[in-house]
């Protein structure tokens, strides 16, 4: 008889152990949670994602290598079984964007000891918060930048682990035929527009699709390549599970963990590292039981060859393929023949292979197999001359690379999150670095240019006060920049109040009092901003409106006036 599955529980209340700081938090108006989850995929990060809503209300999620584990909701009801987990996840897709979010890294709050770990499939997840996601501001901008890009089905793309629909299927399956654009796609598919930018939108954000820049492989393809490897070398059918000590794996009964197995069989080391190399003890055992014949001689290892220089070659490689198109990441002229497209290839294989690296250089293994898949997809694409020409029709038509701007985008959130953390422990230069970094990443963020302005003339000695009537420039470059972030966006709050601080600092004390004032109308529970109208207009009588100003008819004396 079939063991049931695990009923949803209740009541468990959240603890996070006190002192435990968390690796990032801000709140989900940057950064959407449906973002969140494709980066720590993408990542394949291990923690616990915790949101708080206004209210006080929580809600968690704990990840093992990017998949869920667990989820609780925000009624306190924690899920561990597939289906009403990823329900859960989704639900929670739908929190306000003014909730509050904290990962801690390789912390799983939500554990249960010697519970199983359920068989999520993230990218499933990521799909159907995709399709609840159309019509949201950051979900339609997305859409618009790539509306006219042509694309199609990215090199290794895994489509059918999202899930979809016969009527999903049936665009994937066009997309693999050729390439279109999302807005003929909607035109003459016969598919209902919001199921095609559904579609669209997940497939885009987890770089599923290939618009013709991308050299980076689909978010999640590590983890399925990975999948398909254990099960093609596993026959004992090893699943994951939390014990004592983690992440655990048992064989098909569930009763002996697998590093117990491989200890049996071989008690000097793992099994397989032993069978790989064919010169391990397992061999050295079969010969000394095999008493047909002698045993042949010892042979002395050479030491291991210093591969520094090879380890430097890759790491430069990894650091610049991101950037890279695919002649750049082949080190081909974009006037390449074909011949020159698979010679250059197969050179590259040699390298960057990841079962040609040698032993000590086996910690790159996961980043080398990731940047192998993007050297397999740039050769995919150039590999005969009809593939290169639409390759360099795209590049010479400004094809956008939305899977990097997403990748981008995210990256610039979290070093901006990043940043009001060292703001808050007064870490100015630290935090500078992460802001200045946030901008480069996505200069069109008013929040960043902001916080940068600031932490810049927050890091300056402070001038002498000035005289009464009189000013410095001090600040004039900062208060410039939040001049620009304020025509973009009048209330933002921040900006308004770090601009009327410095122009407070500076002796423009009557246009101070006006951000200040405005600040007290968006946001009426600002405590600073309320306390510098009331100093002002206690220290200013209505007369004193500002050189040539007429006492009572000003926009102070307008104010007063009402006020009495």
């Amino acid at each position: 008889m079939a063991a049931s599955p695990p009923a949803p529980t209740t009541g468990l209340p959240l603890v996070v152990p006190p002192g435990l700081v968390p690796t990032a938090e801000a709140n989900l108006v940057q950064t959407p949670l449906l973002h969140l989850y494709v980066y720590l995929l993408d990542k394949t990060l291990s923690g616990t994602l915790v949101l708080t809503t206004k209210t006080g209300a929580r809600a968690a999620v704990s990840f093992e290598e990017g998949t869920p584990t667990r989820v609780m909701d925000l009624g306190g009801t924690r899920y561990a079984e597939r289906t009403p987990l990823e329900r859960a996840m989704i639900k929670l897709c739908e929190v306000e964007a003014d909730t509050r979010y904290a990962f801690y890294a390789g912390q799983d709050l939500l554990a249960e000891r010697g519970a199983e770990v359920p068989r999520v499939e993230p990218l499933a997840v990521i799909m159907a918060g995709a399709r609840a996601f159309v019509g949201a501001p950051q979900a339609e901008a997305t859409l618009r930048r790539i509306d006219d890009v042509p694309m199609g089905i990215a090199n290794g793309a895994t489509p059918e682990r999202f899930r979809l629909t016969p009527e999903e299927r049936a665009l994937v399956e066009r997309l693999r035929k050729q390439r279109t654009t999302l807005a003929d796609l909607v035109k003459t598919s016969g598919v209902p527009p919001r199921i095609v930018r559904g579609v669209v939108y997940g497939m885009t954000i987890t770089r599923h699709l290939d618009f013709g820049g991308s050299t980076r492989p689909p978010v999640g393809l590590e983890r399925a390549v990975a999948a398909r490897a254990a099960m093609a070398s596993d026959p004992h059918g090893w699943r994951p599970t939390t014990g004592t000590t983690g992440l655990q794996y048992v064989d098909q009964t569930g009763t002996r963990p697998r590093d117990e197995v491989i200890r049996a069989a071989d008690p000097t080391g793992p099994l397989q590292a032993v069978k790989r190399e064919g010169t391990g003890p397992l061999q050295a055992v079969k010969r000394a039981s095999d008493l047909t014949g002698p045993m042949p001689p010892v042979q002395v290892q050479a030491a291991p060859p210093n591969n520094e220089k090879r380890r430097a070659e890759i790491e430069a490689k990894l650091a610049s393929a991101p950037n890279e198109d695919h002649f750049q990441m082949l080190g081909v002229p974009r006037e390449a023949t074909s011949s020159d497209v698979r010679n250059a290839y197969f050179k590259l294989a040699l390298v960057y292979h990841p079962d040609k690296l040698p032993r000590d250089l086996h910690d790159l293994k996961p980043r080398v197999a990731r940047l192998f898949a993007a050297i397999n997809g740039a050769y995919e694409a150039l590999k005969d001359d009809a593939g290169r020409a639409q390759y360099l029709a795209s590049l010479n038509a400004g094809a956008v690379d939305e899977q990097a701007q997403v990748e981008r985008a995210v990256n610039a959130a979290l070093e901006f999150e990043k940043a009001e953390v060292f703001l808050r422990k007064n870490d100015l230069a630290a935090c500078e670095a992460c802001v200045r970094r946030a901008v480069a990443a996505d200069p069109e963020q008013p929040a960043y240019i902001a916080l940068l302005a600031w932490v810049v003339a927050s890091r300056r000695p402070l001038p002498p006060v000035p005289e009464e009537g009189k000013t410095n420039n001090v600040y004039d470059d900062c208060i410039t920049q939040l001049d620009g972030v304020l025509r973009a966006e009048p209330d933002y709050e921040k900006a308004l109040l770090y601009r009327g601080r410095l122009l407070k600092l500076a002796g423009r004390v009557h246009q101070a009092y006006r951000d200040f004032k405005r600040v007290t109308v968006v946001s009426p529970k600002n405590i600073e901003a309320a306390r510098e109208v009331r100093l002002y207009e206690m220290r200013h009588p209505p007369e004193d409106d500002g050189p040539g100003s007429n006492p009572g008819r000003g926009l102070l004396g307008k104010l007063f006036n009402k006020k009495r």
